[in-house]
């Protein structure tokens, strides 16, 4: 809703927008708050194996199949006052930041600091212990006007907003560029690859379109036309099974500074790229394999 989002955007998103947001809860779109948190760290040096990916939009379609992944709830349907968004918030109104130039050395911000991620159950022990570790961390607290902002919207169940409708325009924009980039000549194939392992994390635009809007190049199993089902490897450049077709879809959420890299696709783009891959004079009679030897 339009009078909490700009709350969450300015007071919690600089910490819970990033690829590795604290205990997992991602706030920057609206399906990261139903996922809710995890106790598992995204980047832990001390493993010695892989770690399960989840990443939003891609290991994971649902609520339930979060849950199935140890993603436990931060809202509670029954009462709002139990959720860990509320108690976290309401933590902070009690026990306000004390005075003075510095933080006492409770504070932990170091890279390697043990995360706490209570559960809900854990919620009582974590409030008596760490008191002073109410929301948003480190920070002063929501004035009264936005902690009341924030508790009607969790009272009213923590509604979400549709998402912008893609325009006539931009559906028309992703339409061309698609057909670009899922050709049938391996010269096709390979500029596809190549163009894909090193924009698969741009913030892709059309500046030549009136309406505003970020869109990501993706690797589906799906054709265009179709919906897309997303091939979910851990890297981009891993082999992505039999079929596959180059889409883009609508970036989620809001945009951070912080991993937000724009690019634009113009009719310019597309001649430089036409010319430059396909015009040259070369012949790809094997495409490479995705065996890590040859993908590197």
């Amino acid at each position: 809703p339009a009078s909490v989002k700009p709350i969450v955007e300015q007071r919690c998103m600089v910490c819970h927008g990033c690829y590795d947001a604290p205990c997992q809860l991602k706030l920057d779109v609206f399906e990261g708050v139903e996922r809710g948190a995890s106790k598992d760290i995204v980047y832990s040096g001390t493993r010695f194996s892989t770690a399960t990916p989840s990443r939003l939009h891609i290991d994971a379609h649902s609520t339930e199949q979060w849950r199935e992944k140890g993603f436990y709830p931060v809202l509670d349907d029954s009462d709002y006052r139990h959720s860990q968004l509320y108690r976290m918030l309401a933590l902070k109104q009690q026990h306000p930041l004390p005075t003075g130039a510095t933080l006492p050395e409770s504070f932990d911000f170091s890279l390697n600091r043990d995360q706490q991620c209570p559960k809900p159950q854990q919620m009582d022990a974590y409030e008596r212990d760490q008191p002073l570790w109410g929301m948003p961390y480190g920070l002063p607290a929501l004035n009264s006007q936005e902690h009341r902002s924030m508790e009607k919207w969790l009272a009213a169940g923590a509604p979400g907003e549709p998402s912008q409708p893609t325009s006539a325009g931009q559906l028309q924009a992703i339409a061309d560029w698609e057909r670009l980039f899922n050709g049938d000549s391996n010269k096709e194939k390979l500029m596809s690859r190549y163009i894909y392992e090193h924009l698969y994390v741009a913030a892709l635009y059309f500046p030549d379109l009136p309406e505003p809007g970020f869109f990501e190049l993706v690797r589906s199993h799906t054709p265009p036309g179709e919906a897309i089902q997303i091939i979910g490897t851990r890297r981009p450049f891993d082999a992505p099974g039999e079929s596959l077709y180059y889409r883009i879809r609508p970036v989620a959420g809001t945009t951070l500074v912080k991993r937000h890299m724009p690019y634009k696709l113009n009719s310019e783009r597309m001649r430089r790229w036409r010319q430059l891959f396909l015009e040259a004079e070369y012949e790809e009679a094997e495409l490479p394999s995705y065996e890590p030897q040859a993908s590197a």
